[in-house]
Order: structure tokens, then C-alpha cells, then sequence
């Protein structure tokens, strides 16, 4: 499996501006690819259903080019979603820390 590393993203209660927001998660969100060090900031809404972890722990994102083969045997965080159009993703534990995978279909 590659693993091509795509971003950071840092969890904030300060507020940005904000490039999206994600209903289903309720996650308010900076675009990494338009910061210069690849930082995504992300803050939930209270009642937000995301896990706790990836809530209050800064993550690590990566690309990979199928999703199912990289969560093969990983410790799921949280299922694969689409926050938008051919994006898939996908946060697994990785040593007590949240690790985001992404998968771009064109």
C-alpha cells in the first residue's frame, strides 16, 4: 500500500475562514491544498457526532489509492464517508492517534 502524504489537520474552537462545512459531521473546515504548510483547520459544532478524538487530537492525512485495501486490519476511527464529489474518507487509530486516509477518484 502507498500512503502519499496529503495533510495536517489541527482541531480549533477559534474561528476562520471557513471553506466548507460538512452537515453530516458537523465539522467547519479550512481547504489544506490553499496553506502553504498543508494545514487543515477543523472545528466541530457541539453537537457534532464525530469521535472525541478526532475532535480534541490533531491528525495526519494521507492518500491512498483504495480505500478498502488500506483499512484492511486498521482500527476503525470512523467509517468512510464522502465529504464531496469522488472524495472518500476514513479515520483509523494508529497508536493512540487519529490518521485520516483519502481516496480521489476523477
Amino acid at each position: 500500500m502507498d500512503y502519499k502524504f496529503s495533510h495536517i489537520g489541527i482541531p480549533t474552537t477559534e474561528e476562520k475562514n471557513w471553506d466548507g462545512f460538512y452537515e453530516a459531521g458537523k465539522i467547519h473546515f479550512t481547504e489544506f491544498d490553499k496553506d502553504e504548510y498543508l494545514i487543515e483547520w477543523v472545528k466541530f459544532d457541539v453537537d457534532s457526532p464525530m469521535p472525541e478524538m478526532m475532535q480534541t487530537m490533531p491528525h495526519v492525512a494521507y492518500y491512498v489509492d483504495n480505500m478498502e485495501e488500506a483499512l484492511e486490519g486498521k482500527e476503525l476511527l470512523v467509517e468512510t464517508f464522502s465529504p464531496g464529489d469522488g472524495v472518500r474518507v476514513a479515520f483509523i487509530v494508529h497508536n493512540g492517534a487519529p490518521v485520516e486516509f483519502m481516496e480521489i477518484k476523477e
